[in-house]
């Protein structure tokens, strides 16, 4: 949705969606967000000051706004508001900041299994609400890219990538806007399928990949990449909206920073691929 068009009325309804179905017996009374500020605002701008915006530090080059919400079971949990690929254009989503790295061995691995998957299906049904509803979620995303794609088109590409990320429509939305611009694309949402998709030949040219995904996490992916002599050396762009520490940056190519806009990751393609 155009930032001109967006307002507190469109974010306060996402909340009281949000709420409903993350919080069945009701929210609870310690919130940490402002929600009386939140009632109050006449503006976008005002509204924007109850939440949280990221580090100088994280370099992210899109707005990106984040209320921690949390559900019934896991108080992480938040609210997104950002712009994405398109300059103005800003989508609601649903963070279930569950990407910790969490070990097999663990003791308690399958409760946390089991909560990420309850997370899952909560931001799932969040997220098709807010759609019902008509709010801007990343389906609108999906659809708008997928125009922008037939309009600016520019052929002449003719590498191989592999596009990760568990967001369908995300990756649908950017699968369009490569492949208008000439390159090969192939589709994954999960980690274990990367690596079943990079068992055969050829090998793509580039790995567009995020971190935070089911199954194998972006780490558990590059460690066996990284192992393997067949795809030791092969080009892996990870971009995510999760801190990454720096022995994952030593195992990647290049990092880029959710949520971006598309001109950025067009620039960085083309510099990892030889053509800037």
């Amino acid at each position: 949705m155009r930032i001109e068009n967006l307002t507190p009325s469109h974010v306060r309804r996402a909340i009281e969606i949000y709420q409903e179905k993350a919080w069945p017996s009701g929210p609870p009374g310690n919130s940490p967000v402002d929600m009386e500020q939140v009632a109050k605002a006449q503006t976008i701008q005002e509204l924007t000051e109850a939440f949280e915006r990221p580090k100088a530090e994280d370099q992210v080059s899109c707005e990106r706004y984040t209320l921690r919400l949390g559900n019934w079971r896991y108080p992480f949990m938040k609210f997104v508001m950002q712009e994405y690929l398109v300059e103005d254009e800003f989508f609601f989503s649903v963070d279930t900041h569950d990407d910790l790295r969490v070990d097999p061995s663990m003791p308690d691995y399958g409760a946390w299994c089991e909560l990420r998957e309850l997370n899952r299906v909560m931001k799932e049904r969040i997220e098709a609400a807010w759609f019902e509803e008509g709010l801007p979620t990343y389906d609108d995303l999906r659809q708008l890219t997928e125009e922008i794609a037939r309009i600016e088109r520019a052929p002449g590409a003719r590498a191989h990538i592999l596009l990760v990320d568990d967001e369908r429509a995300v990756a649908r939305g950017l699968g369009a806007l490569l492949t208008a611009r000439g390159f090969t694309v192939q589709l994954a949402h999960d980690g274990r399928r990367v690596l079943e998709m990079l068992e055969l030949d050829p090998l793509p040219d580039l790995v567009i990949m995020d971190y935070a995904m089911p199954e194998l996490d972006g780490w558990q992916v590059l460690e066996q990449l990284r192992s393997d002599p067949r795809t030791k050396d092969l080009k892996v762009l990870l971009a995510t909206a999760t801190n990454i520490e720096l022995q994952m940056l030593q195992r990647c190519n290049a990092l880029l920073k959710k949520p971006y806009p598309r001109q950025m990751l067009f620039d960085l393609i083309d510099q990892l691929l030889g053509k800037g």
